[in-house]
């Protein structure tokens, strides 16, 4: 009751303070502020929580704060990391569905501040956004497990005046649905977190139609009025007049499954291509979309050695510094297959030669085996292979093959594919093969190429 009653007392007292001063621009419209926001074009999302120190994404049961205990917190690195990509915002992770929160909140014990790393994280990030000329984003979960059902608006809108107040301008809140609203509905959050930065956007990843932002978990890059691949949850501007602007966001780590925070050790020389990053972020350039890419610090607060290498390069593929590598040879190529679901195109072997790690081939239903055949027109060398299951992790043994004289010889073979890149003995042939075995599901591929060997 007394906890109640002190953070009843605190948004009184925030409230009654005002909005915040965001001193960085004059008053703005609606239609400025999508300008302004698709001209970001890219940033990161970091997820750093619980779930960095349990393997898996949703963390229940933990008793005790000090489960969170990093042996470091480099902020400066996130963000200068992020620079060197030329980002142009962090979109941080507050707090996610287990309550535990990433700032100092007065609104409950369980937080950051409390627990062996003892610093009110946001702050660090608010500093060092502005230090690098990163603008600030803020990821919320509505609900938690540490309110009574999953709702308590009250706190839910304690904590949002704090985000709100206390670390300056917030370029939008991506608000996470996925444990209900917090009982506050989402036209009213738009409401109150407007009352306290009008020029802040707002979006929800899925519920109830609401605020500024059309965002797409796990999407891809799509015009506002067309939300086919935008992602999980996301709203067709058709169906909801309200958004100004689309955003959507995927993991740099996509194999075995994609992951939203750090992973195990094993995982750690695994992260998708700077060639695949950069592909999107065109896409996402063309369509004046936002792409927040996913980039989990690990256990001693730091980006992975990968991931920074990774985001470097995609620096220098923006500026121009490099030339991208030429796209795969097999790329547009005829390829055919053993069979495909429900005889649908849109599954059909030409989405594994697309290009589009967002378009898939399926086999039949009741499959659980097939293969892929690429024809490249004419004998070519081939010096890498790159087949990307996505998030599936169906395949238990397949093998790579490649034709001459009519006879088809092994080129490699393996039990789990997931998001495989493997450079090989160049080889020159015309026709290649992926012969997949044995799967505990239906097969599906979004990628099977080839490509020349590197120089």
């Amino acid at each position: 009751m007394h906890e109640r009653i002190a953070f009843l007392a605190l948004s009184l007292a925030i409230l009654s303070c005002g909005t915040v001063d965001d001193g960085h621009r004059p008053p703005i419209t609606v239609e400025d502020r999508s300008t302004e926001f698709t001209d970001l074009r890219f940033g990161m999302f970091v997820c750093w929580s619980f779930s960095t120190f349990s393997d898996v994404e949703w963390t229940r049961d933990v008793e005790d704060i000090s489960y969170f205990a990093p042996t470091g917190c480099d902020v400066d690195q996130w963000c200068r990391t992020a620079a060197d990509a030329e980002m142009g915002y962090l979109l941080f992770l507050t707090k996610h569905h287990d309550g535990f929160c990433l700032w100092d909140t007065d609104t409950t014990d369980w937080k950051v501040t409390n627990g062996p790393l003892g610093m009110d994280v946001l702050a660090e990030v608010r500093r060092q956004c502005d230090a690098h000329g990163l603008k600030l984003a803020l990821y919320f979960s509505e609900g938690d497990w540490t309110w009574p059902e999953w709702k308590d608006p009250a706190k839910k809108k304690a904590q949002l005046a704090e985000l709100l107040t206390r670390y300056g301008p917030i370029e939008y809140i991506w608000f996470d649905h996925a444990q209900t609203d917090g009982g506050l509905s989402h036209a009213e959050t738009v409401a109150f977190c407007k009352s306290l930065q009008p020029t802040c956007l707002i979006g929800f990843n899925h519920g109830e139609p609401a605020g500024d932002l059309r965002l797409g978990e796990y999407g891809s890059p799509t015009a506002l009025d067309d939300a086919t691949g935008a992602g999980y949850g996301a709203q067709d501007a058709s169906s909801y007049t309200g958004y100004v602007a689309a955003e959507f966001t995927y993991p740099i780590l996509g194999v075995p499954r994609n992951r939203w925070f750090y992973t195990n050790p094993k995982w750690d020389d695994h992260c998708r291509s700077a060639e695949e990053i950069h592909a999107t972020y065109l896409e996402a350039v063309e369509t004046r979309n936002v792409f927040s890419l996913d980039v989990g610090p690990d256990r001693a607060g730091r980006l992975r050695d990968i991931d920074v290498h990774t985001l470097v390069e995609v620096g220098r593929y923006i500026r121009g510094e490099i030339e991208p590598p030429p796209p795969p040879l097999s790329q547009g190529v005829t390829c055919s297959a053993s069979g495909t679901w429900r005889d649908e195109p849109e599954f059909g072997p030409a989405m594994a030669v697309d290009g589009s790690p967002h378009t898939r081939w399926g086999a039949p239903e009741e499959a659980r085996s097939g293969s892929l055949d690429v024809d490249l027109g004419e004998p070519r060398t081939v010096g890498r292979v790159v087949i990307d299951e996505g998030d599936w992790d169906r395949v238990r043994r397949f093998e790579v093959q490649y034709e001459r004289r009519d006879l088809w010889f092994t080129l490699f073979s393996g039990e789990r594919i997931g998001r495989l890149d493997r450079v090989i003995d160049p080889i020159e042939a015309r026709n290649f093969r992926l012969v997949i075995h044995e799967a505990n599901e239906v097969p599906t591929i979004l990628e099977f190429q080839l490509f020349a060997p590197r120089e």
